[in-house]
């Protein structure tokens, strides 16, 4: 390639809206170039590449944990695919929201210096985040935070004053009030806040890294007609989920799908699903289901992400009843 591809990670912790932002951002970008995404799931389920696809727009999934762990080498083999595949102008990084956005930036720095422009490093955070110790006390959120070029507050609609002025106050006992702030709504974030330079900043105090010991992930599974339903499994850095990839030949029924969503208790959902009023993306954040609809998808696939092991077996019966 004759330039170098000016790269933006767009980070932030489970349910915070990255994938909402980066849809947002792709129908602003300009219609003569071409961007791409190299995207990171926790679970074993890739589904925020069916979410993402859009004309013009390459996609590479890394599904099945932190992209950056086993030194890098899931990212690095991604990346490079996606380097060989096609030219484009721009490249957009989303790692899991339980990824390790510190040594995402060692593996761009260690081995990408000659094709990628490391811009703008975008944190999307939620102020109800900062009255939860969970949150607090986990190390992928305050790497998230320390990385920040840029600070994206997000869902302000549903924070109280009282969660804004906790906020407020971490992030000045971190020193970070004076990175760049914006607050936006329903993923609503202007494109030029990703022209901004790339800084190095000053660590966070934080535990040890961790690795998630069943990383790499598998190959993800793939349906037959005589096995129409597979599912797998994930845990790691206090998380676990279970993920469900669906043939196509199968149909929901969106109604008992939809009432059947709604009443989960989990920490997050994301699915892209074929159903009898067509394909739909569904997302469920802090209790609060989304419902998105698509043009196309190879599969139905769900997946559910909590911070405590669930009845996986019952939650995979309940999905099947969804079906015609």
């Amino acid at each position: 390639m004759s330039s170098l591809i000016p790269t933006n990670i767009i980070t932030g912790f489970l349910g915070v809206g990255k994938t909402t932002v980066i849809r947002h951002l792709l129908q602003q970008k300009p219609q003569a170039e071409r961007w791409a995404i190299l995207v990171n799931e926790f679970g074993e389920i890739g589904i925020d590449g069916a979410l993402l696809r859009d004309d013009g727009t390459a996609v590479k999934e890394i599904p099945g944990g932190c992209m950056c762990c086993v030194a890098g080498l899931p990212m690095q083999v991604g990346l490079t695919q996606l380097l060989r595949s096609q030219d484009f102008d721009r490249l957009i990084i989303e790692p899991t929201g339980l990824g390790h956005p510190v040594e995402i930036l060692q593996t761009l720095n260690d081995h990408f210096q000659q094709s990628l422009k490391l811009k703008a490093c975008l944190t999307l955070i939620d102020p109800r985040h900062f009255v939860s110790n969970r949150h607090l006390e986990h190390e992928t959120f305050r790497q998230q935070l320390e990385v920040a070029d840029v600070l994206v507050i997000s869902k302000v609609d549903l924070a109280s004053d009282e969660q804004l002025t906790v906020m407020q106050q971490q992030l000045e006992q971190w020193q970070l009030q004076q990175r760049p702030l914006v607050q936006i709504k329903q993923g609503q974030l202007q494109p030029h806040w990703l022209d901004g330079t790339h800084q190095q900043h000053s660590p966070l105090p934080e535990p040890s890294h961790h690795h998630s010991s069943n990383y790499p992930a598998a190959t993800l599974p793939t349906p037959t007609l005589e096995q129409p339903i597979l599912s797998k499994q994930h845990q790691g850095q206090g998380y676990f989920s279970a993920g469900w990839v669906i043939h196509p030949a199968n149909v929901f029924a969106l109604g008992p799908l939809f009432n059947w969503v709604n009443g989960l208790t989990c920490d997050r959902l994301k699915a892209v699903l074929i159903t009898d009023q067509g394909i739909i993306g569904l997302n469920l954040a802090d209790g609060v289901v989304k419902m998105l609809e698509l043009d196309e998808c190879e599969d139905s696939r769900l997946e559910i992400i909590h911070h405590q092991p669930l009845d996986w077996d019952a939650l995979g019966d309940e999905l099947k009843k969804c079906l015609e």
